[in-house]
C-alpha cells in the first residue's frame, strides 16, 4: 500500500492512478492522518486493466510483438538516413487538394 501527501498526489496524479489500475491502493494523508484510500474500482478482481487485455489480443492475433528487453543507448544515433524532401512532399500534397 503506497502512503502519499496530497500535494504529492496532485502533483503525480497520473503516475498514482497507473498504479491504482495495476491493483495498487494508495492512502492519501494531511499532515499525519489519513484521510483518503484510493483503490482499484470493482475489487481485486479488475487488477487486470483494459490496456493489458488490448496489448494481449493484439499480441495474439499477431499484430504486434512485445519488446524483449531495453532499447540499446546509441538507438537514437542509428536512425536511417533519408533523402527525401518532407517539406516539399508536404507542399505538394496540400497543393493537389490530398
Amino acid at each position: 500500500m503506497i502512503v502519499v501527501t496530497i500535494s504529492e498526489l496532485k502533483n503525480h496524479l497520473s503516475h498514482y492512478l497507473r498504479k491504482v489500475r495495476q491493483g495498487e491502493a494508495v492512502l492519501v494523508r494531511n499532515r499525519d492522518r489519513v484521510i483518503a484510500r484510493i483503490e482499484p474500482a470493482g475489487g481485486p478482481a479488475s487488477a487486470e486493466t483494459d490496456d493489458a487485455r488490448w496489448l494481449a489480443d493484439l499480441e495474439a492475433r499477431g499484430v504486434i510483438r512485445r519488446g524483449t528487453g531495453r532499447l540499446p543507448p546509441d538507438w537514437l544515433d542509428r536512425a536511417p538516413e533519408v533523402d527525401a524532401d518532407v517539406v516539399a512532399a508536404l507542399l505538394q500534397e496540400r497543393e493537389e487538394g490530398r
